[in-house]
């Protein structure tokens, strides 16, 4: 019998943000099926605050990210009831580095942790030799700001792409592809696959859209939208540069990047792109490339990330 304490993770809509650290949380703890008195609980993702607070736990931790139609920055209705809740029913909080940190300033049962990515289904990576062609990766909504990221890679000249695609036309053809291929797999008594909301690509045909440019843009300026919120580093532009993409982003909170490999881009998306050329025009390519994926993967390793946070929780035990 394991001498680990034992942990239920509480997930729901997060489910495939905490697939590839469930195993590195199993190193920590004895993962448990439900909620019990004498389990930590550990909820995971904004969605499930509230509910989690009313389970049975030896302790509460939660996980708190961007997205999911929770903003704590600019709704301060949701920032009053999260921090109300972690005040009386959990013993620490984890967030990421970026606006969540301005949101919650000077909350006493804040704790930071690294956010992480899938670095298996990343791949081994490919060392880029040459910066011809530019990649922007999100889904259309407010805060993405999407357009302006267009916009330069446009002014560049360079071969240039906007995943998922934004043409409807597209979008629908490609939710019906998916809707069809689950009619056969019932028909044939297999079971049927989650299909993402119409916008979302699967997470294999994204990773495979970063192996086929050199560059990967995100440039958005922080919109003030009460609902949509991104974070200080979008989970494409990690995944990318853990390809070895190339990598322009622009700091949105004013937060600083923390990031050695990844180049600072100004908001004008004239001098955007103008900055965009002139490193392209001075960067060791391979070198940069090579380093890029090496401080993704160290910075945001799922094994890094879940260790800070379960040497946190059983210091609080």
């Amino acid at each position: 019998m394991s001498d680990l304490p034992e942990l239920y993770l509480h997930v729901r809509k997060a489910a495939h943000f905490l697939a590839w650290e469930r195993p590195q949380f199993a190193k920590h703890f004895t993962l448990v099926d439900a909620p019990s008195p004498s389990a930590l609980l550990l909820s995971f993702g904004p969605d499930v605050l509230e509910e989690a607070a009313r389970l049975p736990a030896r302790a509460r931790f939660a996980v708190l990210f961007p997205g999911f139609s929770f903003n704590p920055l600019r709704n301060e209705t949701t920032r009053r009831e999260q921090l109300a809740l972690i005040d009386e029913h959990f013993a620490q909080a984890f967030i990421n580095p970026g606006p969540l940190e301005l949101a919650y300033a000077g909350a006493s049962k804040i704790s930071f942790y690294p956010f992480s990515i899938d670095l298996a289904l990343v791949g081994a990576g490919r060392v880029r030799t040459r910066l011809d062609s530019l990649l922007h990766v999100s889904h259309d909504n407010p805060q993405k700001d999407w357009q302006r990221s267009e916009a330069i890679m446009t002014r560049t000249g360079l071969a240039m792409e906007v995943f998922p695609p934004r043409d409807p036309l597209e979008l629908e053809r490609h939710a019906r592809a998916l809707d069809r291929a689950n009619r056969i797999r019932r028909l044939s008594f297999r079971a049927a696959r989650d299909r993402l909301p119409v916008g979302y690509y699967g997470h294999r045909q994204t990773v495979a859209t970063y192996y086929r440019h050199d560059g990967f843009v995100h440039v958005a300026r922080d919109v003030k939208h009460p609902e949509f919120i991104d974070g200080k580093y979008t989970a494409s532009l990690m995944e990318a540069g853990a390809t070895g993409a190339i990598v322009f982003w622009h700091d949105s909170y004013g937060l600083g990047n923390g990031l050695e490999t990844v180049f600072e881009l100004p908001l004008d998306t004239r001098l955007a792109a103008e900055r965009l050329l002139e490193i392209r025009g001075s960067l060791d390519v391979a070198r940069h490339s090579a380093l890029t994926r090496e401080e993704m993967m160290d910075t945001f390793s799922p094994q890094r990330s879940v260790s800070a946070r379960a040497t946190r929780m059983l210091e609080l035990v």
